[in-house]
């Protein structure tokens, strides 16, 4: 990873204007005014889309900067990025301007107007996004994000950058205000756009703090198999194990995760059963066994030496100060071993991938795993995951189980969450016996790849439905989910590069029709009811 930073240019103290400062985005679309008496309004192509209340300020130093960011990830909506905006300090409130949107370090209150899609807080980022006029939201805490519609404009709300050790914030609703608890030390982030902007953004990613890996080249973004979604005692069995690794070797994954119940004495078993078939091993861990300094070296240090890849570390259910410096020490633990980590039972990125690139996903979402009990996930939910949670780091919603009792998507709708759904780890839950009646989905399940170059929403509406286009190398993928009743989706192919491409349609009865396309063609996807589709489009 190369981590260039050519920033904080122009560092001059300017006289206090009369009455209000603004900062702007470079191309000018961007715009955020601070008063005097601490008020911020937030503007996109000089519309207001939120204001904020920033407290009294202090303008005895007032001074302008530019920054210019260049960082890659290996896992992500795309593996570069770059961020360009400008800084307004007033004494010690920052205030900076992008393209996307804006940031603020200080105390923060949300003044909004519209409707607001909202998650009631919980300490593990489980609870469904449900829909609200701002005005009449409850009184309660409600957990990053918030997505938050005026019309013409759009803005996310969420937070990115604390320091190492700080607690992390929610908002609390009243009087159309959502006001920042928590720690004031990070950004207070709003993504402001149409909803395309909304789902490219890298913001939330780029105002976390630089990486501390020097050298990434061992981190490697993947698909796992994984038996306990399916059969929770299948993990205290070798055997049973062993045909999990089988079917990730012959779908081309890149490893497969044993969850709770594995035993010492035949991990390092299976660990070279694995490798023989170029499959790596995610081992998970209760948090407890390393949250103590001393004896979580000596646990990584044995789990290293067994040759596992990685861990999933659950239970964690907290993003008070000191959870919060445990994940932290448990990625940067992992990192000096060369394991990647995917954190479960845990709180929202707030741009730990930036910092900690092995961190290749968290779970923080209402996923899968709720379908075990027979509750079925709700389609709207799933499509709004797609505006809120997964903008601002990868996802681990364990996706694409056809065998889950009770449900009401289609088999396209859980196949294309594979292509909707960020996660530098993807975790396919279903047993290979299941992903063995369906061929058609197995075969995209091969192609479909952990990592991407580019990500784009091709269209959508929370609640309603989302197409997302996503690039590794030359290769696109769409996915599609939709939520109640049928309808068409038209998809404009003009993200293609130019020449003619093959293109792999996959619908809600998992049949497939093949045709030839290029940029200028334009296709509809016919939904059923909480429906779902893939393209595949190869030059």
């Amino acid at each position: 990873m190369r981590t260039g930073l050519a920033a904080i240019a122009l560092a001059l103290a300017l006289p206090a204007p009369a009455h209000a400062w603004t900062v702007s985005s470079p191309d000018g679309s961007v715009a955020a005014t601070v008063s005097r008496a601490g008020t911020l309004t937030a503007t996109r192509r000089g519309r207001i889309v939120l204001r904020a209340g920033l407290g009294e300020l202090e303008d005895r130093d007032v001074r302008r900067s530019r920054v210019t960011q260049t960082f890659t990830t290996p896992a992500g909506k795309r593996r570069r990025h770059t961020l360009r905006a400008r800084v307004l300090r007033i004494g010690r409130v920052q205030v900076l301007a992008a393209r996307d949107g804006i940031a603020v370090r200080g105390a923060t209150t949300w003044i909004a107007r519209g409707t607001a899609w909202l998650q009631r807080y919980s300490s593990v980022y489980e609870n469904p996004y449900r829909r609200t006029v701002m005005r009449r939201a409850p009184r309660r805490r409600y957990g990053f994000p918030a997505l938050l519609s005026t019309g013409r404009d759009w803005a996310l709300l969420t937070e990115s950058g604390i320091p190492d050790g700080a607690r992390a914030g929610h908002l609390r609703a009243g009087k159309g205000r959502l006001s920042v608890r928590g720690s004031h030390r990070g950004w207070h982030v709003a993504v402001i756009g149409g909803l395309d902007t909304i789902v490219g953004s890298d913001l939330p990613l780029a105002l976390g703090r630089p990486s501390r890996v020097k050298d990434p080249s061992w981190i490697h973004p993947g698909r796992a198999a994984w038996s306990w979604w399916s059969d929770s005692a299948s993990t205290r069995s070798l055997a049973r194990q062993e045909q999990f690794v089988d079917f990730a070797a012959a779908e081309h994954f890149e490893y497969a995760t044993v969850d709770a119940g594995w035993d010492a004495a035949w991990v390092p078993d299976l660990v070279a059963y694995a490798a023989a078939r170029n499959v790596r091993l995610i081992l998970w861990t209760d948090w407890h066994a390393l949250g103590d300094p001393a004896r979580r070296a000596a646990t990584l240090d044995r789990w290293a030496g067994w040759g596992i890849a990685g861990i999933k570390v659950d239970y964690l259910q907290s993003d008070a100060g000191a959870r919060m410096a445990v994940m932290e020490d448990i990625a940067r633990a992992a990192a000096r071993r060369h394991l990647v980590v995917d954190f479960h039972g845990c709180t929202v990125p707030r741009g730990l991938q930036r910092t900690w690139p092995n961190v290749l996903a968290l779970e923080a979402v209402r996923g899968a795993e709720y379908d075990r009990g027979g509750t079925p996930s709700d389609p709207a939910n799933n499509v709004d995951l797609a505006f809120t949670r997964n903008v601002i780091g990868s996802m681990d919603y364990t996706p694409v189980t056809f065998s889950a009792r009770n449900r009401v998507t289609t088999d396209g709708h859980e196949l294309a969450m594979s292509v909707v759904y960020e996660s530098g780890l993807q975790h396919y839950a279903d047993t290979p016996e299941s992903y063995g009646r369906h061929p058609v989905a197995a075969s995209i399940l091969q192609d479909v790849p952990a990592a991407w170059d580019d990500t784009r929403l091709v269209a959508g509406k929370p609640d309603r439905f989302v197409a997302i286009a996503r690039r590794s190398g030359r290769r696109w993928f769409v996915g599609a989910l939709g939520a109640g009743a049928a309808r068409t989706v038209t998809v404009p192919l003009r993200f293609l590069s130019a020449g003619s491409y093959a293109a792999r349609v996959v619908d809600d009865a998992l049949g497939e029709t093949h045709r030839t396309v290029s940029a200028k063609t334009t296709l509809r996807l016919r939904l059923a009811r909480n429906g779902g589709a893939v393209i595949e489009l190869t030059p």
